[in-house]
């Protein structure tokens, strides 16, 4: 397995970084059997991530994380649901969401397989910054796409360009990583790309060639293509979608089931260290994945087991 040559780049500092190796805080106890195949974490991310190392070091094989934006807003519950959800303000702003930030991605790196994969979902607000981190902690030649998820829901913009997208970066340890071509492909069909010509092989099945450079590139009607990586196929959650959980910002299944199904196998750990409503549980479990996850919001730890309850998903739920 060869590891990306590291390239020394100039670090990012605000107010408040420490130069220092970040202190890991200690390893808190858990309650429950420590065999669970399946976990619920209730308890701050930075002190689960660090209590799993011992167990788990470079064992994960695909970490998803939807942190907070950094929008400065407190967001509530809906529907049948009342209250709290969570808060995304950060004391100092930027330099206190990078501070929360950094500790966490540097364990997310312990804790992932040298085969594992990384996504880290963001829009506009962080995503340059987070680029950055991600760069010095995995190595920029350990990036492996900028995923663009586009939606159509929420407001339009008079002023300025409407956002209607997010940013999610996906890395790797090294240039060994699962991407299951077969499991998200897309079928070339008949369609006619780039000034193809259409004719039959030896065989009479109907294949399409281009010449380019000298060279003549054949391809069937049946081979796989790989999705692109701006994503318009998959819409946002709808107000009275079934999925809904009523908990804020939650994310659509057909969005986690791509990313599940490409850069993971059968059996494969999975994690998710900013849970939310469960949506990474609730695929992984579907998808004959095992699961970690956590999250410090009451809420959001009500919203992920009555979900996983609702599947009937085996788990254990820790608390410190």
């Amino acid at each position: 397995m060869a590891v990306a040559k590291r390239t020394k780049l100039p670090m990012l500092t605000w107010t408040g970084r420490s130069v220092d190796p970040f202190p890991l805080p200690t390893a808190f106890a858990i309650s429950g059997a420590t065999e669970a195949t399946n976990r619920v974490y209730a308890a701050d991310n930075l002190a689960v991530m660090a209590s799993l190392l011992a167990e788990f070091p470079a064992k994960i094989d695909l970490i998803y994380i939807d942190p907070p934006f950094n929008t400065g807003a407190d967001f509530a519950l809906h529907g049948n649901l009342t209250g709290h959800a969570y808060s995304d303000r950060h004391a100092n702003g930027i330099n206190g969401y990078l501070s929360l930030m950094l500790p966490r991605l540097q364990l997310i790196h312990r804790l992932l397989s040298p085969v594992g994969t990384l996504y880290v979902h963001c829009d506009y607000r962080a995503s340059s910054y987070l680029r950055l981190l991600l760069d010095e902690i995995f190595g920029p030649d350990n990036l492996r796409a900028q995923i663009i998820w586009h939606y159509q829901s929420g407001g339009r913009q008079k002023r300025c360009w409407s956002a209607k997208h997010d940013v999610i970066w996906m890395y790797s340890k090294s240039d060994k990583f699962t991407f299951n071509l077969e499991a998200i492909g897309i079928r070339r069909g008949d369609i006619k790309r780039n000034h193809m010509k259409r004719h039959l092989d030896a065989s009479g099945k109907a294949v399409y060639s281009i010449r380019s450079n000298g060279k003549t590139y054949t391809y069937s009607e049946d081979e796989l293509m790989t999705p692109a990586d701006v994503w318009t196929d998959i819409s946002h959650l709808q107000q009275k979608d079934p999925e809904r959980t009523g908990y804020a910002t939650q994310k659509p299944e057909k969005l986690l089931e791509r990313i599940v199904l490409a850069s993971s196998n059968a059996d494969d750990l999975v994690a998710d260290f900013f849970a939310g409503s469960g949506t990474t549980a609730a695929v992984a479990h579907r998808l004959g994945r095992r699961f970690l996850i956590s999250d410090t919001s009451p809420a959001a730890i009500d919203a992920c087991t009555r979900r996983l309850s609702s599947l009937a998903a085996p788990f254990a739920l820790y608390r410190p």
